[in-house]
């Protein structure tokens, strides 16, 4: 009987982080998988694009929406603030892509968005090294998909995950960076490692497992609830273990 209690607690703990409701809006980290490179966007200019026609060193992937004023506006306003401190090359050593996740948005908006945030870095970087996009919501949807970048539409906004990702030249997943602004270090010690193709394997899973991103406040808050019901799961496992090998020295 006490094995049984204890499989099924183990159980429990195991899936009650793994399985998600439809609809969700949440980040999966995919590391190791690849990005659909032949999917074709539209670039600022209103080119045509394919993926692997950009993507040919490390880059940094970017999903937001244009029409923001939230925290899309503070992503992408770190993002130019961090740049500038990066001691790489770009459009050399790494390039960045920022793209739409709505459908609607057209390359007039990538366009000033792009002007926006290249005149808020106040340094040089070229033009050609940080490309805003629009896509169908087909090529969007195969794209978040791969790299696990849930999201959904609620009204005239979107709830979504404030995350970005990196990609080697391949387009191999290799790191998740999670927040409004990324430390230099973080961001040039994820293109290092994309140079050299290897993939990250942080504590992020650990940090998911403690932290749940809240749609209506975006931003990731400590989840207490599913902290202290492991912890009390764990006591409980322990606490059965002690049992059935006392019970055992005993029957000795």
């Amino acid at each position: 009987m006490y094995f049984k209690l204890l499989t099924i607690v183990l159980f429990f703990m195991l899936t009650s982080s793994v399985f998600a409701a439809d609809g969700r809006v949440e980040l999966v980290e995919q590391l190791g998988q690849q990005i659909p490179l032949q999917l074709e966007f539209i670039d600022s200019t209103g080119k045509a694009v394919q993926l692997d026609q950009l993507i040919d060193r490390p880059t940094l992937m970017v999903p937001v929406f244009y029409s923001c004023r939230n925290v899309c506006n503070m992503l992408l306003g770190g993002l130019s603030a961090v740049l500038p401190e990066i001691k790489l090359e770009p459009g050399e050593d790494y390039n960045v892509i920022t793209f739409s996740f709505d459908p609607t948005e057209t390359p007039a908006m990538a366009a000033h968005s792009k002007k926006t945030f290249m005149t808020a870095m106040q340094a040089p970087y070229p033009k050609q090294a940080w490309r805003f996009l629009t896509g169908s919501q087909e090529n969007i949807l195969k794209l978040t998909d791969a790299a696990g970048y849930y999201f959904k539409k609620e009204g005239d906004d979107f709830l979504h995950p404030i995350a970005a990702f990196i990609v080697t030249k391949d387009g191999t997943i290799v790191r998740y960076l999670i927040g409004q602004r990324f430390p230099p270090i973080d961001l040039s010690m994820a293109l290092f490692e994309a140079s050299e193709g290897r993939i990250s394997q942080p504590i992020r899973q650990a940090l998911q497992f403690c932290f749940s991103y809240d749609p209506e406040g975006r931003r990731y808050v400590f989840n207490l609830m599913r902290v202290s019901g492991t912890v009390i799961l764990l006591t409980l496992g322990s606490f059965l273990l002690f049992l059935i090998l006392s019970g055992r020295k005993k029957k000795k």
